[in-house]
């Protein structure tokens, strides 16, 4: 019998071999390595949770942090090492959800075998 955690563990260690996964280490040293980078980071994130908590409790967020999500994205915008770090995410990001749709491939193939009645 298959054990397909086996492969997933093994997906899991190739991805930490590819350059996409390597250049998001760097950029994410880089971006601890700068007191001024981590600190608009971790605000970033901080911010994000709150939005997040507010959208997953079907809350509007105030104008107020709106208005600080905008000025505090005006800042990342300009910080060269958060943006290499979302940039190197992205690139990662995008190989995850194509290995994801490989994945899914045989799952989504039985559905259109269902609507198409195949």
């Amino acid at each position: 019998m298959i054990n397909i955690y086996d492969s997933a563990n093994q997906v899991a260690t190739d991805l930490q071999k590819l350059d996409e996964f390597k250049a998001l280490q760097e950029a994410i040293a880089a971006v601890k390595n700068n007191q001024e980078s981590t600190a608009l980071f971790k605000q970033m994130d901080e911010m994000q949770t709150k939005i997040i908590n507010s959208q997953t409790e079907g809350r509007d967020f105030p104008k107020d942090l709106k208005d600080d999500y905008q000025k505090l994205n005006e800042k990342v915008q300009k910080d060269q090492q958060i943006l290499k770090l979302l940039q190197a995410e992205q690139a990662l990001y995008k190989t995850v959800d194509d290995v994801q749709k490989a994945i899914t491939k045989p799952i989504n193939d039985l559905y259109d075998g269902l609507r198409n009645n195949k």
